[in-house]
């Protein structure tokens, strides 16, 4: 089986009245185009610490407890 990222941020920002690409990057202290990217599946990578930023904003932001999960996650493709 091959392994697949799938970005499950903008599913995660559309569960949330109010919440915003924007103020994901401003409270995590993020490039705004970072999560453009991330969202639109346009990022080749992310790094840990991004990672760990977004998560943490997302908590704030939210008041919910998010893990990495809601940011990406990994899909099994059959061969």
């Amino acid at each position: 089986m091959k392994a697949n990222v799938k970005i499950t941020l903008d599913d995660t920002i559309s569960k949330h009245n109010g919440l915003s690409r924007n103020a994901i990057a401003v409270e995590g202290k993020i490039r705004p185009a970072t999560i453009g990217e991330l969202c639109k599946g346009e990022s080749k990578a992310i790094s840990f610490e991004t990672l760990r930023k977004i998560v943490d904003a997302l908590n704030t932001l939210t008041g919910d407890k998010h893990t990495i999960e809601d940011v990406l996650t990994i899909e099994y493709i059959g061969e």
